[in-house]
């Protein structure tokens, strides 16, 4: 893992994106084991707003994930346009934008990650995401 705080966050954004490729696509049928590696990167009171504006915690997101298995088959998902906003201690805020291609359609996302390194590992504590137009 990068050995900064700020490229260790922006690595937890790739690497995140990728376990929830694995769960919607479930190509490999590993969606539910990466479902258990996503959980411990979310702190116990992480929140999350939705591009609908709902604000939701880490019970409602492992929720989501867990109904999402195997839904989305040929879902690709790409990251890109990586900032760091604001980093302070052990902590970063990271903004990104996520795009989905599905079925010949393309949504994209700006999205905010608060994230808290320590040592080897990453927390994320809060996420924003709006709709693109």
């Amino acid at each position: 893992m990068p050995n900064s705080i700020i490229k260790q966050a922006q690595y937890s954004v790739h690497w995140i994106h990728q376990l929830i490729h694995r769960v919607f696509t479930d190509q490999q049928g590993d969606g539910a084991a990466c479902i258990e590696q996503l959980l411990p990167v979310f702190a116990e009171d992480f929140q999350m707003v939705t591009t609908s504006g709902a604000l939701v915690g880490r019970e409602q997101v492992e929720l989501l994930f867990r109904g999402a298995l195997g839904t989305r088959a040929g879902l690709e998902i790409s990251i890109s346009d990586l900032h760091c906003l604001w980093q302070e201690g052990q902590s970063a805020a990271i903004r990104y934008k996520e795009t989905h291609h599905l079925n010949q359609s393309q949504t994209s996302r700006l999205s905010l990650a608060l994230i808290r390194v320590r040592d080897d590992s990453v927390q994320w504590l809060y996420l924003q995401e709006t709709t693109c137009p």
